[in-house]
């Protein structure tokens, strides 16, 4: 790992000087999860459908929407922009998962790279969106839809079967996520983060191991996620990559842990395990990874298990557990 320079580590700790205390909202019912939250504080995810199935939701204030199906069992929404359209991905009829974008009670399907099926990760606040889709023969390729143009942004170099996974999208449509890299060596086929550069996808590599995967960008374009150090199999750490340099921002204490989202403010949120190897949700800012659990009153009786997104006004959309109920949830800062 490149030693980062005393500019970036300046650039990445001109953050929030202390961590806000949070307050806990339930946005769907139990067992569901929330995944992306817009600046308004609306959240979407999945929550449980007929049987065993998920559906796709979206909150906005007035209780958790199903947006439903293409037809098919299952959906789930996975991002909202500021204009509340969402995305995410839907069976369809026939069983094909779909991408679609959501927007005043309308599921639009968005096509795919030419194969059957695809799926919608990310949109920006100009409607540019990011996800997976089917090529004609082979496996999914991360895409980047522009002007209502599905791009194929390809992979890193590879040997054997070629993939990857676009995750999240910036304001200046930076696309960054997961590819199949290199050649096939166990214990797993090797997989690396990406993030694009012109008509290129740059490497963001891992701490040693085989594995890592960008999940995360800002408008900076910043980009966090999570990468194998190399001591054993799935022992990971949290990174934030800015300018060609990784950041170690560990774990809390069980030796794994993923970024999911980092916000302009750079914080960034996430899943770690804890000493007992317990679930928990993570706020790191300014060089400190702390459980947001720390940050909400034990009072109230939550444990937060995941936190997968954050706006700009430092709310959190994750899934907590209280009374052992698990349900997706919105983390609101205590003015």
């Amino acid at each position: 790992m490149k030693a980062v320079p005393c500019l970036a580590i300046l650039l990445l700790l001109a953050g929030c000087s202390s961590f806000p205390k949070y307050t806990v909202t339930p946005v769907a019912g139990p067992g569901s999860s929330a995944l992306g939250i817009n600046i308004h504080g609306h959240t979407v995810g999945g929550m449980p459908g007929a049987g065993v199935d998920e559906h796709a939701f979206v909150n906005t204030g007035g209780g958790a929407l199903n947006i439903g199906t293409f037809g098919g069992a299952s959906s789930r929404a996975w991002g909202i922009n500021d204009a509340g359209v969402v995305v995410g991905e839907a069976d369809n009829i026939a069983g094909a998962r779909r991408a679609f974008a959501y927007t005043a009670g309308l599921m639009t399907d968005l096509g795919t790279l030419g194969g059957p099926s695809a799926g919608a990760r990310a949109i920006n606040n100009d409607g540019d969106i990011t996800g997976f889709a089917a090529i004609p023969a082979g496996a999914p390729r991360a895409f980047r839809l522009s002007g209502g143009v599905m791009q194929n942004l390809g992979t890193l170099p590879s040997t054997g079967e070629l993939y990857s996974f676009g995750h999240a999208i910036n304001a200046r449509e930076t696309v960054a996520g997961t590819s199949s890299v290199g050649e096939f060596a166990q214990p797993e086929p090797p997989i690396h983060g990406f993030v694009t550069r012109g008509a290129g996808l740059v490497d963001i590599g891992t701490f040693g191991g085989q594995v890592s995967e960008a999940y995360g960008i800002n408008d900076h374009g910043q980009v966090v996620g999570t990468a194998e150090t190399g001591r054993g199999f799935h022992d990971r750490n949290a990174f934030i990559w800015i300018r060609g340099f990784k950041l170690n921002i560990g774990n809390l204490g069980g030796g794994f842990a993923e970024a999911y989202d980092i916000n302009n403010r750079r914080q960034v949120v996430g899943f770690s395990s804890g000493p007992a190897g317990q679930p928990q949700g993570f706020l790191w800012q300014r060089g400190k990874m702390v459980a947001i659990d720390s940050l909400v009153d034990p009072a109230a009786g939550w444990t937060i298990t995941v936190a997968r997104a954050i706006n700009e006004r430092q709310q959190i959309a994750g899934t907590g557990c209280r009374g052992g109920v698990c349900q997706a949830v919105r983390l609101d800062p205590v003015p």
